[in-house]
């Protein structure tokens, strides 16, 4: 074949080109896109040159794994073409390239492009990054807006869209609706959770602030007139949708100022929280549970080049460790019976989990640890359902039972711990006032609260799920910064 030749006759062909990504061609039957010209737009994975006259390239737009080889040979191109591209294409570099798709002769793909013509967009300087040959996850964690590129963070990511899109699946279907409340705002909600003070103000000199005559901030000079704070759960606000509209969910940002760097926190984070009305504690956790396995069979299902490519990789196994929470009945456990488990498998797991060894045996009030929390999913070899806790434990608007505990539950899932923190909610105007006495909750900022007991109160019910978390149970990935496209964390916000 004459290159020369062949590179007119593509170029009066030209305005027949398609342009499609690589998941889109590659998804059709191969009888329909063999012997069809394509344009494909990309970044340059790998390059390799046989001699002066052909190179190979692996050409990927983040739409799929492996992405798609390109030949470049003068039997296709312009030898100017060729010398060209092998001069200044590198790792890195963003690439339009058109030609002819092909069936391969060599294994690792089905098909690859004859390069016919190709457009540089970006070059690359020295330096870039990717360009080396093996990067751990430490060190990508500190280039995110690089990171993204690799063949594991754009499957963790491609995961992460369809896992939110399967999340709005389950509540469209059931008939929830998806409503999005403020994240600025007066309450706490939780009580005791760290938060974020917001401030119009510039606070790096405090001598230009405005004080009021005790000598404290005046608040009356700043935006909203009184202290506000980045919300830590939208629950508040979802109990009010709720008693009006029927069941509701959200999927906001929360943020929680904790000073912990563990590789289970966050600063800022994706919350699904639900409310449920005229509903039964047990109507709550087969929500939750169905919820769960409807999230990893959509992901087993829908993603499967992408979960493959993380069980063969970066996380060995996680396709069978998945199908067992599929396959297997969830557990069920009282708080009160969960401790007397523990303490009784103590010293089993501490021969069996070197972190286990300075862990105590626990008493009634005492909360589950993640080690604590690892060793019941570990006996049950399965997710765990932890239920009617302490009120001491927990938070103010939960549902009180006679014994002193709440209809409350932490749903437990193997490798990840606690997933879900939900309870039924105290609908008794005069239980709720109460509690929030006993705990020194202050009633003026939670007025609208109240009122939901006061006018048309009714049972309702709802969780609060860390996204983050549920993709890290999904993808096998053990640091919940690396499931975050840009993640925000104690003692660090680089972008």
């Amino acid at each position: 074949m004459n290159g020369t030749n062949t590179y007119i006759k593509f170029k009066c062909l030209i305005n027949l080109i398609m342009t499609n990504t690589i998941k889109q061609i590659l998804s059709n039957e191969l009888p329909d896109i063999i012997d069809k010209i394509y344009s494909i737009n990309g970044w340059v994975k790998t390059t390799r040159t046989s001699n002066s006259q052909l190179a190979f390239c692996q050409l990927n737009d983040g739409s799929s794994v492996k992405g798609i080889q390109i030949i470049i040979s003068d039997d296709y191109m312009d030898l100017n073409k060729v010398h060209d591209f092998i001069k200044k294409i590198k790792v890195g570099s963003s690439i339009q390239c058109s030609g002819v798709l092909v069936q391969s002769p060599a294994k690792g793909q089905l098909v690859e492009l004859q390069l016919h013509d190709f457009k540089m967009y970006g070059d690359v300087e020295e330096g870039f990054l990717l360009s080396k040959n093996r990067i751990n996850m430490d060190k990508l964690r500190d280039f995110s807006h690089l990171r993204i590129r690799t063949n594991a963070f754009g499957s963790i990511f491609r995961i992460r869209n369809k896992l939110m899109m399967s999340i709005h699946e389950f509540y469209q279907n059931m008939g929830f609706l998806h409503l999005d409340p403020n994240i600025i705002t007066m309450n706490e909600c939780e009580g005791g959770a760290g938060v974020f003070q917001l401030t119009e103000h510039d606070i790096s000199d405090l001598h230009n602030l405005e004080y009021d005559k005790n000598n404290k901030y005046n608040w009356k000079k700043d935006h909203f007139n009184k202290p506000v704070y980045l919300t830590v759960s939208s629950q508040l606000q979802l109990e009010a949708l709720a008693c009006g509209l029927g069941n509701v969910y959200t999927t906001n940002k929360s943020f929680r100022s904790e000073h912990s760097n563990t590789s289970k926190h966050v600063s800022e984070f994706t919350h699904l929280e639900i409310e449920m009305v005229f509903n039964t504690f047990m109507d709550l956790m087969n929500n939750a549970i169905h919820l769960v396995k409807h999230c990893i069979q959509s992901i087993l299902k829908n993603c499967k080049e992408d979960i493959e490519n993380l069980n063969q990789f970066l996380s060995k196994g996680i396709i069978n460790k998945l199908e067992n929470i599929v396959n297997k009945n969830e557990k069920y456990i009282t708080y009160k019976d969960s401790l007397e488990l523990i303490n009784t498998n103590l010293d089993y797991y501490k021969k069996k989990n070197k972190k286990a060894q300075k862990i105590n045996p626990l008493n009634y009030g005492d909360d589950l640890s993640s080690i604590h929390e690892s060793l019941l999913t570990d006996i049950f070899d399965t997710c765990v359902f932890v239920t009617h806790w302490p009120i001491s434990l927990k938070s103010f608007y939960m549902k009180q039972c006679s014994d002193g505990t709440c209809e409350s539950f932490d749903l437990l899932v193997p490798g990840i711990g606690e997933l879900i923190g939900a309870s039924q909610r105290e609908d008794d105007y005069e239980k709720l006032i109460n509690m929030m006495e006993k705990k020194g909750i202050d009633k003026n900022d939670l007025s609208f609260y109240l009122d939901l007991r006061k006018y048309g109160s009714v049972p309702h019910g709802g969780f609060g799920l860390g996204f983050d978390r549920l993709l890290m149970l999904i993808t096998g990935i053990q640091n919940i910064k690396d499931v975050i496209p840009f993640p925000i964390h104690y003692k660090n916000c680089q972008y």
